[in-house]
């Protein structure tokens, strides 16, 4: 699993993760080295993976995310799947596990689909609701 946890921003550590999985895949026509990376700046950490339970094919996944208190409720998650979905260079775009009963609403509310009956709380978002919704510029 690559880690970053340098002074780099979310944004730099999430170009270069990307850019790995991609020349990984190029090269082999499969992800297992880079397939996972955890992230962090600024009371920010993040588990992202390219692959997820019962989606056959790579797409970029938010598996973990974790703020602190100062930076909740303050549209940093909206921000951040608005940036997920202009980078992603996938189809499908997940979000693995939603236990916070607020953004499972959110999710429900915005049309994004359960990944499967199995994985209910586990959500492909709806990236055109996304791209339409206002939100600050992803700066982190």
């Amino acid at each position: 699993m690559k880690r970053f946890g340098d002074n780099s921003s979310i944004k730099v550590q999430m170009q270069k993760w990307l850019s790995s999985v991609l020349d990984e895949y190029e090269l082999n026509q499969e992800v297992r080295n880079n397939d996972r990376c955890e992230m962090s700046a600024k009371g920010i950490s993040l588990l992202m993976r390219c692959q997820t339970n019962d989606i056959n094919e790579l797409c970029l996944v938010i598996a973990t995310v974790r703020l602190d208190s100062s930076l909740q409720s303050q549209g940093w998650f909206k921000s951040f799947l608005n940036y997920c979905v202009d980078i992603n260079p996938w189809e499908k775009l997940a979000i693995e596990d939603v236990d916070n009963l607020r953004l499972r609403e959110f999710c429900k509310n915005s049309g994004f689909e359960p990944v499967s009956n199995f994985f209910a709380t586990s959500f492909i978002v709806n990236q055109d609701f996304i791209k339409k919704l206002n939100v600050k510029v992803f700066d982190s």
